[in-house]
Formats: structure tokens, sequence, C-alpha cells
């Protein structure tokens, strides 16, 4: 098959088919499918950036018909007095004057019988000023989505082209696989490099291209 090096926006999707389960991220999985059998109303997801996280969330969130506040954002949408489940993306950057909202928010779940998911990056202690929100937050069920095998690392190569509309080989996919750091952000920002590149000179994605411009 002829490889077309067009810049072609990829598109986002995390439809419960496009979601691939293995040994890393079962864990995740389960506590997804546990819901709504939360202790405290409530879970946390804790995994690198681009590890899944959101992928799995948006999972979640059309499942249970939930809200998303996203804390990147510094104004949190929310109402008091409505009925609703929650998403919170990006907790570990908290801050302490969204605190009390966030604590608003737990509270008003716990009432109406209603459930949240945290997602975080990272899995430490986060410095709470209220104490309060400390203690609900240590008292519910987490997980983590491990650092990626083989096994994931080839998937994901796999879809990122396949998102662009890039055909590679299995060769080349094997020689990345072998030679990309383990981790979803470093892999992630690799592959962006080799597409741009790519882009960039016209040439297609090869085993003699990789070996040229980045694994010498």
């Amino acid at each position: 098959m002829n490889q077309f090096v067009f810049d072609l926006e990829a598109k986002t999707n995390f439809s419960e088919s496009d979601f691939f389960v293995n040994s890393t991220n079962k864990k995740a999985v389960d506590l997804v499918s546990l819901w709504p059998d939360w202790h405290n109303k409530a879970a946390i997801i804790y995994g690198e950036g681009r590890s899944g996280k959101s992928h799995l969330g948006n999972i979640w969130m059309q499942r249970a018909d939930a809200k998303l506040i996203d804390l990147k954002n510094n104004d949190i949408n929310f109402n008091k007095g409505s009925k609703r489940n929650y998403l919170i993306d990006n907790f570990s950057l908290i801050k302490s004057d969204q605190e009390n909202i966030i604590l608003d928010i737990f509270n008003q779940c716990l009432f109406n019988d209603n459930y949240i998911l945290f997602l975080c990056s990272e899995n430490k202690d986060i410095n709470f000023k209220f104490k309060d929100l400390e203690s609900r937050f240590k008292s519910i069920l987490s997980t983590v989505i491990e650092k990626p095998d083989d096994q994931i690392i080839e998937v994901l190569i796999n879809k990122y082209f396949s998102d662009h509309q890039i055909s590679i080989t299995t060769d080349v996919i094997k020689y990345l696989s072998g030679r990309v750091i383990r981790s979803y952000s470093d892999l992630s920002d690799m592959l962006i490099k080799i597409n741009n590149l790519s882009l960039k000179n016209k040439q297609k994605i090869t085993i003699p291209f990789l070996r040229e411009n980045f694994f010498k």
C-alpha cells in the first residue's frame, strides 16, 4: 500500500471499541466497570499524560451521563443544587481557591447519590488546604495506569499513524517499538516529530528514514 504524506488532522476517538485493554490499564478499566459500586461515591485514576486516562474517563462520562470539569480551566462551572455525576480532569492541578468548590461538588454528590471520577497525572500526595477535602479524597478507590509495555507501545504506534491516515509496515512498527522510551508522553512526542519530518521532507516513514534521522 502506498503511503500518502499529507498533513491530515487526526480525529479524537473516545469510543469504547477504540480503547485497547491490556495488563497496564486493566485495573483502571475494572475500576470504571465497577461503577456504580464505588465506595464513597467516587474513584481516582492516576496515570502519566497521554496514558489513556481521558479516553477512559470519557467512556465513564458517557455511561454515567456525567459533566466534565477540567481543572486546567480557572472557571469551574458548577451549579449548586444540580443532581449530576462529575468527571474531574487534571485534578493534580487543583489550586487552593478551587478546593471549596470541589468539596461542595463532593458533598452534593454524596447527598444526592451521585458520583465523581477524578483523573490525576501523578500518584502522590496533594497539599490540600481543606482537610475535609483531603480526608474525602484519601478515602476513595484509586488505581494507576502503569508505564506502557511492548504490546501497548506497538498498538499506540499503529494507532497514531492510522489516525493520521498514514500507512506504515509491520517492520517499521517493530523497529520503532524496540527503540522508543517506555513513556506515553515521550512516545507521543517522538511520533509527532517523525510525522512532521516525514511531511516536511516528503518522505515515507521507513526503517532507513528512521535510522538516518532518529536512531543513528
